[in-house]
């Protein structure tokens, strides 16, 4: 039997990158973008998940103004985007009031919408704290704790996660997990624990249920760096992104 359809909608990913170069006397810049996931995306044709992508430069003119408009989706992800393109519409700059766009994602959840947060370095405290969701309305949203500085781990000497309870989202996929390069360390305070770092014991997978809805949290990256090849060529791979999905979206049975 086909598994339903899930429209799922992720933000951000989505990075401009500027470089200098010197020469002796003589410099000169270049810069390039990374603006889409389709190497992503189409890993998933064929398995019923319906993703749109937004980049991080549309967020702050594009993403929901309103809790109906989110409801086009079955899940949304937020994903290396920082807190502040969601409060900083440029309306608001000039002084006009509008909606808490983090707090509508709230009240979209307990309506039955499904959210999952990603880390990476604009996420959760995120570098030098800039992602800045430590104060914003997800902070009470989430299961975790969110660290209102720099919450980076780096291991660029290789972090092995470890299941640590039986779940869907887990079914069927190997026990053992390549390595991650790096996370965002967060402290848990509710939900079920799924998979931690066992060296440490920080969470890599979290999720819980709020109101009518669902919340997980993944504290590595979809992609490198911190997702690393290993992970992303991982067998596992799409399998988990499907059911971690599919759980937060409600669309796991026909």
């Amino acid at each position: 039997m086909a598994k339903p359809s899930a429209k799922i909608l992720i933000v951000g990913e989505s990075i401009y990158k500027i470089h200098t170069h010197f020469k002796g006397f003589a410099s000169y810049e270049t810069g390039y973008a990374t603006l889409g996931l389709d190497s992503f995306i189409s890993r998933f044709a064929g398995t019923g998940l319906d993703i749109s992508f937004m980049p991080n430069q549309e967020v702050s003119l594009r993403f929901p103004m309103s809790v109906e408009a989110m409801q086009a989706y079955d899940l949304i992800v937020i994903s290396d985007a920082p807190a502040d393109s969601f409060l900083l519409h440029p309306d608001t700059l000039a002084g006009k009031i509008l909606p808490n766009r983090l707090k509508l994602v709230g009240d979209y959840v307990r309506q039955g919408g499904g959210l999952a947060m990603i880390g990476g370095w604009m996420a959760f405290g995120g570098f030098h704290g800039k992602a800045h969701y430590a104060y914003s309305p997800l902070a009470d949203l989430v299961p975790v704790r969110i660290a209102p500085h720099d919450d980076r781990v780096e291991t660029p000497e290789g972090a092995y996660p470890k299941p640590v309870a039986e779940h869907e989202i887990l079914a069927g996929l190997p026990r053992e997990w390549p390595d991650f390069l790096g996370y965002n360390k967060v402290e848990q305070r509710g939900g079920k624990l799924l998979a931690e770092f066992p060296d440490t014991h920080d969470p890599l997978l979290v999720v819980d249920e709020v109101g009518k809805g669902r919340v997980g949290i993944f504290t590595s990256d979809i992609l490198p760096h911190w997702g690393s090849p290993r992970f992303t060529e991982w067998v596992g791979y799409v399998p988990f992104w499907e059911q971690f999905f599919r759980w937060l979206a409600r669309k796991t049975h026909a």
